[in-house]
């Protein structure tokens, strides 16, 4: 498998995950984006409604 190929299927693997928020534990209560790390402010709509689902 040539290195551009490699690189292509392991970002491709991470975008998959990312989009299917496997390993989600926040989210923007405004938005209802899923989101895999704590922030002040979402990264989306910048509301400051980022909790951690439970």
């Amino acid at each position: 498998m040539g290195l551009f190929s490699k690189a292509g299927k392991t970002f491709e693997e991470a975008k998959q995950s990312y989009m299917s928020s496997k390993g989600a534990t926040y989210v923007c209560r405004s938005c209802e984006e899923r989101l895999t790390e704590e922030y002040d402010y979402c990264p989306h709509c910048g509301e400051d409604s980022v909790e951690k689902v439970e």
